[in-house]
């Protein structure tokens, strides 16, 4: 072991291994609502591939439940990068692709991310997700006064118990997260590239009516508007 991340609020537990010339991310459960988290997390994995998602590639049985085995990615979370300030355009942009293509791949899988912020997001040369534990079933009806996350990122509606959380909250975290790319960590200057001024304004309207109806839309909207504006294409 060379890395032990300790207890998450959420009830699991992070430790980093070296094994056979590789290193890994080990992720178990340490108490009831860490299985539930475990349990998310395998439905999303056994669901999406892409290369954005930090994949999961073993499962280990272990006296608390299963043990999620993923590779090690040397690299730090957008939040804690300045790699990302430095970056050229071209890069951030190419980002931005990755975060929404992937998340694409999770819409048509059925799911809408949960607790999705810059904490989550990894970046050295490129942009990596991991910790995707609280992504749900979609539709997702609240049952509590809030969702787990960052309010940089929530949704208006993920404050409302009772509420449906669906595509167009994944909408919004999703434009939260291009401002964030853009401009981390504030995420409220939009000079290095104006284009995207008016498809984030869109998605992050406060009345899901007003979005983006879904994570595929965005991405033809985000793709159509770079391609006018004479900006490689963020989607091919």
């Amino acid at each position: 072991m060379f890395i032990d991340l300790g207890d998450g609020e959420f009830g699991c537990r992070g430790v980093g291994f070296d094994y056979g010339g590789s290193r890994y991310f080990v992720k178990f459960a340490v108490s009831g609502l860490g299985l539930a988290s475990q349990s998310r997390a395998i439905a999303v994995h056994s669901r999406v591939q892409h290369p954005t998602l930090v994949p999961l590639i073993q499962m280990l049985g272990g006296d608390q439940g299963p043990i999620l085995v993923f590779p090690w990615v040397e690299a730090t979370t957008l939040r804690q990068s300045q790699r990302m300030r430095r970056a050229p355009l071209s890069d951030v942009l190419r980002a931005i692709s990755d975060v929404i293509d992937v998340h694409v791949a999770i819409e048509a899988a059925g799911f809408v991310s949960i607790d999705l912020y810059d904490g989550n997001l990894l970046y050295n040369d490129r942009v990596h997700l991991i910790d995707v534990d609280e992504y749900q079933p979609a539709p997702f009806r609240l049952d509590a006064p809030r969702t787990l996350g960052s309010t940089r990122f929530m949704a208006p509606e993920e404050y409302h118990q009772g509420a449906w959380l669906d595509s167009r909250t994944m909408v919004f975290q999703l434009g939260r997260a291009m401002a964030v790319l853009l401009d981390p960590p504030s995420g409220d200057n939009l000079d290095r590239c104006p284009a995207l001024g008016p498809i984030i304004g869109r998605a992050t309207a406060s009345d899901p009516e007003a979005r983006y109806q879904t994570v595929a839309d965005l991405a033809v909207s985000l793709g159509d508007a770079l391609m006018q504006d004479g900006l490689s294409p963020a989607f091919p």
